[in-house]
């Protein structure tokens, strides 16, 4: 199994993964979960939400930002996120939209990322699980998907295949 067609060959495109949640609470404890392992915002402008009552944007501030689209005070918002610590390194950055139900992480693809990149976003989504998501990955078609969560199975097939 080698998932490396599906990232190192940078074909102008963001592929997405999806991680959805059954429990909508269960959306920000896995934002934060990020923060906590590292991730740090390097959106260009900072980001922005929409607040609904006031109808007006208003700055990023966080991952506590991500209780306002649970509760539905926000509409569903896009930041990136750099410096996320994985298993075995750092993960690229990674586009993440938080909507009341998911988070869809993005990537570029290309050269940065390696075996261990790879290896250390599928340990990442497994946690993600453990906290009560799905994972999907239309974006690779069938085929890639079950490639995909057959590597989310068993991560160690990436580096030892």
């Amino acid at each position: 199994m080698n998932l490396s067609d599906y990232f190192t060959t940078n074909d102008g495109s963001l592929p997405e993964i999806v991680v959805t949640y059954s429990d909508a609470s269960l959306v920000p404890k896995a934002f934060e979960y990020l923060f906590d392992h590292g991730a740090k915002n390097v959106t260009g402008d900072g980001g922005y939400l929409w607040i609904k009552a006031s109808q007006s944007e208003k700055p990023f501030s966080g991952p506590q930002d991500a209780l306002l689209v649970s509760s539905g005070s926000s509409e569903a918002f896009h930041v990136v996120l750099g410096g996320l610590c994985g298993t075995r390194g750092q993960i690229p950055d990674l586009g993440i939209y938080v909507s009341s139900d998911s988070l869809i992480l993005d990537y570029r693809m290309g050269a940065h990322w390696g075996r261990d990149q790879i290896y250390s976003l599928l340990e990442l989504l497994r946690q993600l699980g453990d906290i009560g998501g799905v994972v999907s990955i239309p974006w690779w078609g069938v085929e890639g998907e079950h490639e995909f969560l057959a590597a989310l199975e068993s991560p160690e097939k990436i580096i030892n295949p």
